[in-house]
């Protein structure tokens, strides 16, 4: 909370809308499902979180039917785009995205991809996958194929996948069920594509779910207090 008051930059928190998830369910209903609940602390942490922020000069986003990355995605892309540098504070790997689009204007806390440049995180994580978020990937396609094939070989076989191209196979080195995969399920490639990427978020309804604190320090203390007793 110290940090917010004195930080003289504009600070905006962004949080997971309710059922945030389900749009991209509705793309790959395998999308998350699996991944262990949290504990409630977690959530209660969450809460007075939120309580507190409300008492400081943080703007505060919560978009229903949107995760935090979609809405994180929005603002990253207008700031930068006027010339701003955006920090993004998040654990997050999908935000390297940002960092790839915009790499002079937008940082990220989060630790990269071993051996992946910021720009290739979407094609990377479209190929080998995302454990955390329950995206298979392309089925036994790993880091050595990875490395082996370079992602500039990659996004071009990719687009001509995506454009319903023949020739792609002759573009990257691959085990011959992979290919059989890809030319039966290129839909299934392009999916895990739009899903590892950043959905559109309607900016009326960031405008409508914006919150502005009104700083108090006393009144975030107590809420503080509140929580400790």
């Amino acid at each position: 909370m110290q940090d917010v008051f004195s930080c003289p930059d504009p600070v905006i928190c962004v949080w997971d809308g309710p059922k945030g998830s389900q749009k991209r369910r509705d793309i790959f209903p395998g999308y998350k499902v699996g991944r262990k609940a949290p504990d409630t602390g977690i959530y209660n942490g969450f809460h007075l979180t939120q309580k507190t922020l409300e008492h400081s000069k943080a703007v505060q986003i919560k978009v229903p039917g949107y995760e935090a990355d979609d809405v994180i995605a929005l603002l990253a892309r207008r700031y930068a785009a006027k010339g701003a540098l955006v920090a993004i504070y998040s654990n997050d790997k999908d935000m390297w995205q940002l960092v790839g689009e915009s790499p002079k204007n937008v940082v990220c806390g989060a630790n990269p991809l071993k051996g992946v440049l910021p720009k290739d995180t979407r094609l990377y994580k479209t190929w080998v996958g995302d454990s955390s978020d329950k995206i298979p990937g392309v089925p036994r396609f790993g880091e050595s194929l990875w490395e082996e094939n370079g992602p500039r070989r990659l996004q071009r076989a990719t687009e001509m996948i995506f454009a319903g191209q023949d020739g792609w196979q002759k573009q990257i080195k691959l085990q011959p069920k992979m290919v059989s995969w890809l030319e039966e399920n290129p839909d299934q490639l392009k999916i895990y594509w739009e899903i590892v990427g950043f959905l559109d978020v309607p900016e009326d309804l960031v405008v409508e779910h914006t919150t502005i604190g009104q700083p108090d320090f006393n009144k975030a203390d107590l809420a503080l207090k509140e929580f400790m007793q």
